[in-house]
């Protein structure tokens, strides 16, 4: 039998190159920050994460993938990965 989870969507602040709050983002709207990054080749953005400050480099790269920077969906789609490899 199948039943629905139901998750929590985490979000966490982002921040301009000049130290605004962007807002508390969710995974989908992060990467469409960091794309917007990557296209226009800004320095300076980061996100706070546990009181700790992880720098998006000018590609869109975190310089340091953090613990509990949006997990939950690489935790999910590594579940999903190993049982189609059963299938």
């Amino acid at each position: 039998m199948i039943k629905v989870n139901k998750y929590e969507i985490q979000t966490i602040e982002h921040f301009d190159n000049n130290g605004n709050s962007l807002g508390f983002l969710n995974h989908l709207e992060s990467i469409d920050l960091r794309i917007q990054i990557a296209q226009q080749r800004i320095e300076g953005c980061y996100v706070l994460l546990n009181d700790s400050k992880i720098m998006i480099d000018s590609t869109a790269h975190f310089d340091n993938w953090g613990d509990g920077l949006y997990d939950l969906e690489y935790e999910l789609l590594q579940k999903l990965l190993k049982a189609q490899m059963y299938i």
